[in-house]
């Protein structure tokens, strides 16, 4: 199946078509879980009409091309107000709820800063906290507005730019803030353009169409949830139903409840969310479930794990799961979203290869070994939609197939860059492969792979690599051995990072079970660090051990390492138990107790 949105010029335009196609199908759909009585839903036409209502009212009061950051849950009224200031030539800003961590907050406050917002809109619950953050920021200024029920009659028709406002495919339609993970977050400009390529390049790649049924609980500020869930069913006039993800994190059932009870075809989520359903989904909770409709268990966002993806497969393949509806992906926030995934007529693959060759600093490279030990590697697909290269990111030279090195890409649905940072922009999003100066710039995604046999790899982030006496070491790595090294650190979140240069110290900060007794953590230490030892056959003597909650993660899920690091480094880690090298144990900046 083929999504051709090749011939409208916005956002808006195409969202148009397909309410003129399917005015009384559901369009949305709000799952409050499975005791409740009942779910918010909205047609295709009753979402147009609040859509226009909305867009003249902003229209009346901001400019083209004014920025009106979004600060609501993933609901119905955030895709209202999406889309109303992608008909009215407004930029949406996208941006995590308020008052679910103070991370968040933080968060909103930096992104409001970062890009003078011409308006916030927010919740009722949430508008005095929001007003209060944005001031001790000095953002005083910046009004704020809890959002309201539409009301009043339509005004231009579906779709359409509000009287005077040309919006067209070079139109900026969002500020898309990236994670976060490895150092401050930035607003990606992207287009309607951009968009609309990303949007018909996935629902292509997937065979998804209107007759698929999408389901998420992924939030709407993160670009997966944003643009491979909200906007690709709509653009597709396919119905998704939403959720919460503080539902996920209460009772995780309730994801799998939602899929069977709406029979989802298409749903997706970071690893993380796999291996928690895998863990804490008992027998009793999947009595009556039926998961056969689902043809795509999306998996991307963070680092693929090929044992969370085996286990859930076959867990809840007694539920009707297929064996071939884990597809993993790669994407990023500057190509739009989407930039390879593995369709449902192909089985992902996996390779087993050689540890060493893949840690060597002359080269790493991919080497199978077949029925041999190693490390294991999922393919994420390959790219349709955009050229890529994998590329030696010091010499900016073009490596070979099986080389690894950092993904450069270049397409049509690629940011313009970051908002107010020109510079920066220019290094990222203006790269130049050795010998090609005065050729068209190519995207550095910071992101490490390779290709095998045409399919991507990913092998983990350039920020985080870890050089270790001439190895190269991925942290995730570590961080899974880690995990099975005691009980105590099952189903906790660890942090592997580097210190010092040029040979450098590996530190695991690992969160513990709640309970866990204070006499019991020397031991928890040294089984860590005799585990990592032995399998990474390096010596590994730094282990801090930390309450649960220690370890931070971003909004979209992904752990944020390099901000961790730095609050080890700063002394701002309240330690339980720590076994450190002397230099580490006597820095200035140690760790507190």
């Amino acid at each position: 199946m083929t999504l051709d949105l090749t011939g409208f010029r916005s956002l808006g335009e195409a969202f148009a078509a397909r309410v003129a196609e399917y005015p009384e199908r559901t369009a949305l759909t709000l799952w409050q879980g499975s005791t409740a009585p009942e779910h918010e839903s909205v047609t295709y036409a009753e979402l147009a009409r609040r859509t226009r209502v909305r867009a003249a009212g902003l229209a009346r009061r901001l400019a083209p091309g004014e920025r009106v950051l979004i600060a609501l849950p993933s609901g119905i009224e955030f895709a209202e107000v999406y889309l109303a200031c992608l008909s009215a030539g407004l930029i949406a800003v996208p941006s995590p709820t308020p008052g679910g961590s103070a991370s968040a907050d933080e968060r909103i406050a930096g992104i409001a800063a970062d890009c003078s917002p011409g308006l916030a809109i927010t919740t009722d619950a949430a508008h005095a906290a929001v007003v209060d953050q944005l001031r001790a920021h000095g953002l005083d200024r910046l009004p704020v507005e809890a959002v309201r029920p539409v009301g009043g009659a339509p005004e231009p028709g579906a779709g359409e730019p509000v009287h005077g406002r040309v919006v067209d495919r070079d139109t900026d339609a969002v500020l898309q803030y990236s994670s976060g993970s490895t150092g401050s977050p930035n607003g990606v400009i992207l287009t309607h353009g951009a968009i609309l390529t990303n949007a018909a390049a996935f629902c292509t790649h997937m065979g998804l169409g209107p007759d698929d049924r999408f389901g998420s609980w992924l939030p709407l500020h993160h670009d997966m949830g944003l643009f491979t869930k909200l906007t690709c069913a709509l653009l597709c006039g396919a119905p998704l139903t939403l959720m919460q993800p503080t539902l996920l994190l209460r009772r995780p059932v309730e994801w799998l409840r939602m899929l069977d009870r709406y029979r989802v075809t298409y749903t997706g989520a970071p690893n993380f969310a796999y291996d928690f359903c895998t863990r804490l989904v008992t027998d009793e909770m999947m009595a009556g479930l039926d998961l056969s409709a689902l043809r795509y268990a999306l998996n991307g966002a963070e680092p693929i794990h090929v044992p969370t993806t085996e286990a859930f497969t076959e867990r809840f393949a007694r539920i009707g799961l297929g064996d071939r509806s884990h597809s993993p992906g790669y994407g990023l926030a500057e190509s739009t979203a989407y930039v390879t995934v593995v369709p449902d007529d192909v089985r992902p693959t996996v390779l087993t290869v050689d540890q060493a060759l893949l840690e060597s600093a002359e080269g790493p490279r991919l080497r199978p070994v077949p029925g041999g030990t190693g490390r294991q590697l999922i393919g994420v697909g390959r790219a349709h939609a955009f050229d890529l290269r994998i590329t030696d990111p010091g010499t900016r030279e073009p490596l070979p197939e099986g080389r690894v090195g950092e993904i450069w890409l270049r397409g049509g649905s690629i940011g313009r860059g970051y908002w107010g940072k020109p510079e920066l922009s220019a290094r990222v999003f203006d790269a130049r492969l050795a010998g090609d100066e005065d050729g068209p710039g190519w995207l550095r995604t910071g992101d490490l792979g390779a290709l095998f046999d045409g399919e991507l790899f990913i092998t983990g982030r350039l920020k985080e690599l870890l050089i270790v006496h001439g190895r190269n070491l991925f942290p995730q790595d570590l961080e899974h051995e880690a995990r099975a090294a005691h009980r105590a650190l099952g189903d906790q979140l660890g942090v592997a990072f580097g210190v010092g240069t040029p040979q450098e110290s590996v530190v695991l900060v690992h969160e513990v079970r709640p309970g866990t007794p204070e006499s019991e953590l020397p031991d928890v230490a040294t089984a860590v660090s005799r585990r990592l030892t032995r399998s990474f056959g390096l010596p590994v003597r730094n282990v801090v051990l930390v309450r649960r909650g220690t370890v931070r993660r971003t909004t979209s899920g992904k752990i944020r390492r390099t901000a961790l690091r730095d609050r080890f480094l700063a002394g701002d880690v309240p330690v339980l138990h720590a076994e450190l090298e002397p230099a580490l144990r006597t820095a200035p900046a140690g760790p507190k107790p």
